[in-house]
């Protein structure tokens, strides 16, 4: 009898502790879910603000941009709609840099032929997205190449000091297809250079790449238009999604590339301003410089140039 009193009591006070317990750890749960929660609406951005983050933005490329163009002003929307461009066909930083001329290649812009950085200006571009290499990579060096990237980036900003700089990694080429430097592990190399520029000097990277890779790192048969370089709709599509999550990263301030210049010391800055002055004075000249050569050599991109249209000033077409 004894022993059977024990055993209820011990099985009721066992009971108690464990319908003490249970309530405590639904609450934890809880408590801890609802953390989550808060921290999650605390770091989301809106639909609004991933679209108006593409408020004065220009694209400038070649011709794989111009197929981006196109897509986004077919599919416009409250995030393509947006964007802007200045995009030819065998446009490169090499050919950026070449002073206008019947032979030149530079994006119109309200009828004519401009620097690219002379457009941005006037469009008053309040962010920069860069997309070159297409035709550069068989122009000389990547050293060269990244080279003459800076001084297209520093022209710019001297014409649009406020505006941000994103650069978009080049994209790879269809297994097999390259032609010379532009193959895909030059490309992979050229981008890593890209990527450390922009970690160095404060500048957004977008990697389209790598999205739109297929498992042996080349431009996936899906995403190719040409068998060579150039894209489809479906691969644009990827554009786009890659271009949203990355608005996100650089809202949220999580991106790996905040596109955020690191601030110089006042007086370094000083001292250049005042160097660029007294050479402007000088030599009755901008800071802007660029090659004397007359010839821009053609790419890959030519046969595109006609069918963009790139004169075409309707909607976003530039």
């Amino acid at each position: 009898m004894k022993k059977e009193w024990k055993r209820r009591l011990l099985c009721g006070f066992f009971a108690l502790l464990i319908a003490s317990a249970e309530p405590a750890l639904i609450y934890a749960k809880a408590d801890n879910t609802e953390a989550i929660d808060e921290a999650a609406e605390a770091s989301s951005v809106s639909e609004e603000d991933l679209d108006a983050y593409f408020d004065g933005s220009v694209f400038v490329g070649d011709s794989v941009l111009m197929g981006f163009r196109n897509y986004a002003m077919k599919r416009g929307g409250s995030c393509l709609g947006r964007m802007q461009f200045l995009a030819a066909g065998s446009f490169s930083v090499y050919n950026a840099l070449l002073p206008v001329s019947s032979k030149s290649v530079h994006p119109v812009y309200q009828g004519q032929q401009r620097l690219v950085w002379e457009s941005l200006g006037m469009l008053q571009a309040k962010k920069v997205f860069l997309f070159f290499g297409l035709n550069d990579l068989n122009m000389g060096s990547l050293e060269s190449t990244c080279g003459r990237y800076a001084q297209v980036i520093a022209n710019i900003k001297a014409a649009c000091p406020d505006a941000e700089i994103h650069i978009m990694s080049m994209t790879y080429t269809k297994q097999g297809k390259g032609k010379g430097k532009l193959n895909n592990p030059t490309i992979r190399q050229f981008n890593d250079m890209l990527r450390q520029m922009a970690s160095d000097s404060g500048w957004g990277f977008v990697d389209i790449a790598n999205p739109l890779a297929d498992g042996n790192g080349d431009l996936a048969a899906a995403y190719c238009s040409d068998n060579y370089v150039h894209q489809t709709n479906a691969a644009y599509d990827v554009w786009a999604a890659v271009l949203r999550e990355y608005a996100k990263s650089q809202l949220e301030g999580t991106s790996a590339f905040p596109a955020t210049p690191p601030a110089a010391p006042e007086e370094e800055t000083a001292a250049s301003e005042a160097e660029e002055t007294q050479q402007s004075a000088e030599t009755g000249s901008s800071p802007v410089i660029g090659p004397q050569e007359e010839t821009a050599p053609a790419g890959p991109g030519t046969a595109e140039s006609a069918a963009g249209s790139p004169e075409t000033e309707t909607g976003h077409t530039l």
